[in-house]
């Protein structure tokens, strides 16, 4: 068999907001998330039963990733293997394994979904490879078991997103604002994990409720993201970031996910690049580890 491309994009957050900690210690959340034109580059073919991965940097990240963070993904504990497996393992394939290569353009610990777009990819041409074998209610579940934004992934729309990822509400194509998204990302990560401890610690110790998360159409929703109460304390540097872009014609900027991706979303090419070339003239500048200009599909 040739080897099989596919490109897995990128995704923002519009909007995020987090319900009380629930059933297997995970949060439900609700968020309208938009892909961008940032992807990924997944090569690979069908083995015997080994699994191989390699990852490389793709033309946004050369020189800017460590050969040590390229390694930490190119391992059996990659999202895109666990995907195989459960794939071939949902339909009880035996001696079937994978040989994937990733040439990696969306950053590591930004919010930004890189992950759980390559193993939901994944699970698409697999599922072609084998005549559609699983229905969409079945890769849905399969996604579910890789990665809460990997649902998500599986369909071409945005949408809103809630639960623990099980459940979306498509928007059709053209009905959202298309925008001009400038990423800008600092020079550190940010966990998860950590992100959303920060999250309990600070809602216990302000005695704040949690979001009663339920299903709303995507125009109810407000632009804001519930992260950003505890990592602007953390890391005051993406509340610049933020700022900045507000201050300087983005109609929307928001930490992306839990971060450390700021976006800003401008009407126009021109005002997004305006911006980036205004970046060195800002006091964080030397905490950016990179920009550029990406767009809403």
């Amino acid at each position: 068999m040739e080897n099989i491309v596919y490109f897995a994009p990128a995704k923002i957050n519009f909007s995020l907001s987090i319900g009380k900690k629930g059933a297997f210690n995970l949060h439900p959340i609700r968020s309208l998330m938009r892909k961008i034109n940032v992807t990924d580059k997944i090569t690979f073919n069908l083995t015997d039963g080994r699994y191989k991965i390699k990852s490389t940097a793709g033309a946004n990240l050369k020189n800017k990733i460590s050969e040590s963070d390229l390694q930490s993904i190119s391992n059996e504990d990659n999202i895109v293997i666990k995907a195989a497996k459960t794939f071939f393992d949902s339909l009880n394939i035996k001696n079937q394994g994978i040989d994937i290569f990733i040439e990696k353009n969306i950053p590591l610990n930004a919010g930004l979904g890189g992950g759980s777009s390559d193993g939901a990819g994944l699970l698409l041409k697999l599922n072609e490879i084998y005549n559609n074998a699983i229905d969409e209610d079945g890769l849905r579940k399969i996604a579910l078991k890789i990665g809460s934004d990997a649902p998500f992934f599986l369909t071409e729309d945005d949408a809103v997103v809630s639960g623990f990822g099980e459940n979306l509400e498509k928007i059709n194509r053209g009905t959202l604002q298309k925008y001009y998204i400038v990423l800008v990302i600092p020079d550190f990560g940010i966990s998860t994990k950590e992100a959303y401890a920060d999250y309990d610690d600070f809602m216990l110790t302000n005695n704040i409720n949690y979001c009663n998360i339920q299903c709303l159409d995507f125009k109810e929703l407000e632009f804001k993201n519930d992260f950003e109460n505890v990592i602007f304390k953390r890391h005051p540097v993406i509340k610049d970031i933020k700022e900045s872009m507000l201050l300087n014609g983005a109609d929307v900027s928001l930490l992306s996910g839990s971060g450390s991706a700021v976006f800003g979303a401008f009407a126009t090419e021109r005002s997004a690049k305006d911006y980036i070339d205004k970046i060195k003239s800002f006091n964080f500048c030397e905490k950016v580890r990179m920009n550029y200009l990406a767009e809403t599909l």
